[in-house]
């Protein structure tokens, strides 16, 4: 789901390098009483055993947590919690501790004495999800076992890899079955015959399965972007045999010429199927620009599955439709209702099309006003419903902990030398304090609150204050070294000196807001630091907004890529410019209105919306070139007439194929992931916006470009 940027990909791997794995566990704990016996003593329990389970780094918690304190030859190190049997009212002691060591709030426990935190630290085996997978089902385990003794919950970019893997798997389970029964009810309501929901849903599982197989094949695994794969390309496969079944239903002629007249009308849908197919396909490619792999591999395969499933519907069913006797005569024109809409609907444009047009160009006004307020914000956490667990975790944690995410900076400098002065430290403790002024940041980590504790114990100042002097710091700077807990210092100060590490946590408050914070943060940092050092943003949370920031020119990319593909797909099929431009201006009109929509309501540009664009334009032109190549076909230099015959004849199939798209898009609604469900929703609501205007927009725009008058009618 991160993106592949060089620059990114390479600061984010020496960061690794550097200070290990970033996507740490955190894991809340609420006894009745923490600062009791029984609540310390739950605390080291979990500690030890969290700290012995394969591909745990680390645990830092209450009862590991270290401090420097004076002694008689300087500074010494203690643990922070004394001996539970030490001291009759160990509360008051813990508290005493916690004021003298005040970067551990936030961190380690909440504000208020209640919460403890636990920060487990994974071992950088970044490609090993089953040993990522495991290390969680041990620390559920381990909460599930002492579920009557305290609340627990637990979050973390690493806890949120698997949970999402596992609601994808979830979704596949609920929403493919339902796209089948969807479907299957669609068919049969419609065709009312067996082989007209048969048929369809032969060329769709196999279109199916062609697609998945081709993509497990390249190695690659579900996600939250590609767990859309499956439902599009069923969509895709129906829509296809629909178009061919309906004109199979409108042969006329005797059964014993069943084969020729079949034949026949296979050759007529197959130059249109062809290029829907195609148009769909370059919409999809389209989308194979994005810097995000996940989008690129759903352009990519989602495109293949376009082309698979044109080929074996148009294959496939005819075959099995070369066994079936010709449909009866009844079937020919379709039900009286339908057939009196797209009567009406075809009056309407030849007699009223400046109206129309008119009413368009006011919705179209209206969506643009929308646009403004349509902005991109990516939230893996928000993207779950409110009551999932994940959610419930991570708002818990986020509430009474130091925040969720992390930003984090590696602080070199541009000479080579190690950061020894007191200038490099006075810099990032000035970059610490404006670091906590921006909005969203819930705490700050580096090594200068383990500074400026051992600067404490060795002069015995009462203000925690870094070492002014040069010899001072390196000497304090070589007991840190010496120091024999190095899980802390090491986890900011590299062991040679070279690079620091600041910890920047925000609160949950989305990729967009993070952005600006992260933006200010980077511009504050350079005023400091000037030309003398490097300050790197990066980390896993990093990588995800700079993503989130390319959404919109991804989108912008994408969408007049597919433009420009599918305009010359559809001049190359009809070969002539006016009917080219015709032919996009009904398909970016409900686009736009959906993206409007979008403004109006607040959806914002993620990972999935972003898709919509590129999506349902390939999608939505497929029912324009049907239209067209008919029209083209029947035309004899009078508009209404060709208008008249195009909509009567072809509507029903648009229609059908149209409510098949929408509907099995609708389906997605049912998944875990809001912008699924908002991806799938507007693209089933582009996609009726889009028949609507083929209907009226279309042909009021063939009517008002035609230079010949009216037919008379008969």
């Amino acid at each position: 789901m991160s993106s592949q940027q060089p620059d990114q990909v390479a600061a984010y791997t020496q960061f690794r390098d550097l200070f290990g794995n970033d996507e740490d566990l955190l894991l809340s704990v609420t006894p009745p009483h923490l600062l009791e016996p029984a609540g310390l003593d739950l605390i080291a329990d979990l500690t030890r055993q969290i700290a012995e389970i394969d591909g745990v780094r680390q645990v830092l918690s209450l009862s590991n947590a270290r401090q420097l304190v004076p002694g008689r030859y300087g500074a010494e190190d203690q643990p922070l919690l004394p001996q539970t049997d030490q001291y009759g009212n160990i509360s008051v002691v813990i508290k005493k501790a916690l004021q003298n060591n005040p970067h551990y709030e936030g961190l380690l426990v909440s504000a208020d004495h209640r919460i403890a935190g636990l920060i487990i630290e994974l071992v950088d085996r970044r490609a090993d999800e089953s040993l990522r997978r495991t290390l969680i089902q041990d620390v559920r385990n381990l909460m599930a076992r002492y579920a009557d003794r305290a609340e627990f919950h637990l979050t973390g970019v690493g806890v949120q890899k698997i949970d999402v893997a596992d609601l994808i798997k979830r979704d596949q389970r609920v929403v493919l079955p339902l796209v089948v029964v969807v479907l299957m009810l669609l068919l049969g309501a419609i065709f009312r015959r067996l082989s007209g929901v048969l048929l369809p849903l032969l060329a769709t599982v196999v279109s199916l399965i062609w697609t998945m197989g081709f993509y497990s094949l390249c190695g690659f695994d579900l996600n939250t972007i590609s767990s859309l794969l499956p439902p599009v390309v069923m969509i895709l496969a129906v829509s296809n045999s629909v178009h061919l079944y309906n004109g199979w239903l409108h042969i006329d002629g005797l059964d014993t010429q069943r084969i020729g007249l079949l034949s026949s009308k296979v050759d007529e849908l197959l130059t249109p199927c062809f290029f829907t197919a195609l148009t769909t396909a370059l919409g999809l490619l389209s989308l194979t620009i994005s810097g995000i792999p996940a989008v690129r591999q759903f352009g990519l395969f989602a495109a293949l599955g376009a082309i698979l499933s044109m080929l074996i519907s148009l294959t496939l069913v005819p075959i099995f439709l070369s066994f079936l006797s010709l449909p009866e005569q009844r079937h020919l024109n379709g039900t009286g209702l339908l057939r009196w809409t797209l009567r009406n609907i075809a009056e309407v444009t030849i007699k009223r099309p400046k109206m129309i047009l008119a009413v368009a160009a006011l919705l179209l006004l209206i969506a643009l006003f929308g646009l403004p307020q349509l902005h991109n914000n990516t939230n893996l956490v928000g993207f779950l419903r409110n009551n999932a667990p994940l959610s419930i975790d991570t708002d818990y944690i986020d509430r009474h902990l130091g925040g969720v995410n992390a930003l984090e900076f590696m602080l070199t400098r541009r000479d080579g030398h190690a950061l020894v002065t007191p200038d490099d430290y006075a810099r990032l403790e000035k970059f610490e304090l404006l670091a906590w002024e921006q909005l969203g940041v819930a705490n700050v980590f580096s090594i200068l609150p383990v500074l400026r504790q051992l600067h404490q114990a060795e002069t015995r100042s009462h203000p925690l204050v870094l070492p002014m002097d040069g010899d001072e710091l390196r000497y304090e700077l070589d007991l840190l070294s010496m120091a024999g807990d190095q899980k802390l210092p090491r986890r900011f100060l590299t062991e040679d000196r070279s690079s620091a590490r600041m910890s920047i946590w925000l609160h949950d408050i989305g990729s967009r807001s993070a952005s600006e914070t992260a933006s200010q943060l980077l511009k504050l940092g350079e005023s400091i630091f000037g030309s003398t050092y490097y300050l790197v943003p990066t980390g896993s949370y990093y990588q995800m907004i700079q993503d989130s920031n390319r959404l919109v020119s991804d989108m912008l990319k994408s969408f007049a890529l597919s433009l420009l593909l599918v305009m010359l797909a559809i001049f190359l099929l009809l070969r002539s410019y006016k009917l080219t431009l015709l032919a996009i201006f009904p398909n970016i009109v409900p686009i736009l209105w959906t993206l409007g929509l979008m403004g109006y309501c607040g959806i914002d540009l993620s990972t999935g919306t972003a898709m919509i664009g590129a999506v349902a334009f390939g999608l939505a032109v497929d029912d324009t070139i049907h239209y067209l190549v008919h029209y083209q076909r029947v035309f004899n230099g009078f508009a209404d007439r060709a208008v008249r015959m195009t909509t009567t004849r072809i509507g029903r199939a648009l229609m059908i194929s149209t409510l098949a798209l929408a509907l099995g898009f609708w389906v997605g609604c049912f998944g875990s992931f809001k912008p699924t469900i908002y991806f799938s929703f507007l693209v089933g609501g582009t996609l009726i916006g889009a028949l609507v205007c083929d209907l009226l927009i279309l042909p009021s725009c063939l009517m008002l470009s035609s230079s010949r008058p009216k037919e008379r009618s008969r």
